[in-house]
């Protein structure tokens, strides 16, 4: 598995967010996909993003994961798919 990096892509993930990378990173590997991470704190992302403190990534999305990576996650994690032609997972770190 290969982590790839979108070009224009930085930033830092929080704490709890980089342990949810973590999680999605090692579910790729285990059906070796790659990972494309797409955004993390850069671009423009909606008023009150998480991106914007470290609380939020985008990646490629692989449809075939979705129901593993929201086991994985847990209900302290939004999974958002979005279908605008960006072709991505959001996933957020956002606790109840």
């Amino acid at each position: 598995m290969t982590v790839w990096i979108k070009q224009g892509v930085k930033g830092k993930l929080n704490r709890q967010t980089r342990k949810g990378f973590g999680r999605v990173a090692n579910l790729y590997a285990q059906h070796n996909l790659d990972l494309q991470v797409t955004s993390l704190m850069e671009g423009n992302h909606s008023p009150g993003s998480l991106h914007y403190d470290g609380g939020a990534f985008d990646i490629k999305r692989q449809q075939m994961l979705r129901e593993f990576i929201v086991t994985a996650l847990g209900n302290d994690f939004d999974v958002v798919e979005y279908h605008d032609g960006r072709d991505i997972f959001h996933i957020e770190y956002d606790p109840k």
